[in-house]
């Protein structure tokens, strides 16, 4: 029992040591955004010495960032929408199709990943600037959940090996059950925990996304998301960093929430099948 006890405390440990850089940078965010100029202006690496919510409110009325929350949360659905439906589709398709061919296919795929975003992103602007396609919401979460497909193909189609073996395949081809009808009632339903951790992490990617709403929705500040809308708060001529703080917290909150709520779906699609 000691050992058990003294092994738990040192994993407590390593959590904490490795939370520290995450918590600090968000209580200076929070810090930030509830003090007042001059408050900030004295010291601002300190504590706080006032408290104040102007900064949230100047923040909300002058950047829009109730529009800008709902815009956000348009983009960030579509993108899960695409990027889980594809890859639940996608990583099925791999799974009951064996070979090398295959396999160097969905590894292309995969790697696509690594490229970076800037590399493929300017040539897409280029194409839907000419059919007059930016400044629109659903593709930009369209664009934004094919972005993060890749990883999610991986990691639907390492769970899928993992669960889904070539037993139960065996058992549904028996059973007379066809492709599409395997895949919604037997792959869908064993595929859950991964599909909740796409979900998820597609959903905070996306609602912390910069370079594609900059691209894409530049033009309309009517469809500004709430990353976009907080670069509005500053000029060439006036850094605003306490209002920008307020338009980070907001857009982060909904983040947070999204991982509370999600992290017993994390571990299991993470996990895998390694408990069965």
């Amino acid at each position: 029992m000691t050992t058990i006890a003294t092994e738990r405390k040192v994993k407590t440990g390593i959590a904490v040591l490795i939370a520290i850089p995450f918590i600090i940078p968000f209580l200076f965010l929070v810090s930030t955004t509830v003090r007042s100029p001059a408050d900030y202006a004295a010291n601002p690496g300190g504590l706080p010495r006032s408290f104040t919510l102007d900064n949230l409110v100047n923040a909300w009325n002058d950047a829009n960032l109730g529009m800008a929350l709902l815009a956000t949360l348009f983009v960030s659905v579509i993108a899960c929408l695409v990027c889980a439906s594809t890859a639940l589709a996608g990583a099925y398709w791999f799974r009951i199709h064996e070979g090398r061919y295959i396999g160097m296919m969905r590894a292309v795929l995969v790697a696509g990943y690594a490229i970076p975003m800037i590399a493929w992103l300017i040539p897409v602007f280029v194409i839907l600037a000419n059919g007059n396609m930016t400044g629109n919401l659903l593709v930009a979460g369209i664009v934004n959940g094919v972005s993060s497909l890749p990883f999610a193909l991986y990691l639907v189609h390492t769970f899928y090996k993992q669960v889904l073996t070539a037993e139960i395949l065996e058992a549904v081809t028996l059973d007379g059950a066809g492709t599409l009808k395997a895949f919604w009632h037997v792959a869908i339903p064993m595929s859950l925990p991964a599909l909740a951790s796409v979900v998820a992490l597609v959903f905070v990617w996306s609602f912390g996304d910069l370079l594609i709403s900059a691209t894409l929705l530049q033009s309309d500040p009517a469809v500004y998301t709430v990353t976009l809308a907080a670069t509005s708060l500053s000029t060439r001529e006036e850094v605003n960093l306490q209002g920008q703080a307020a338009a980070a917290l907001v857009a982060l909150l909904p983040t947070i929430i999204v991982f509370l709520f999600a992290q017993k779906s994390l571990a299991k699609g993470f996990g895998g099948g390694s408990e069965k």
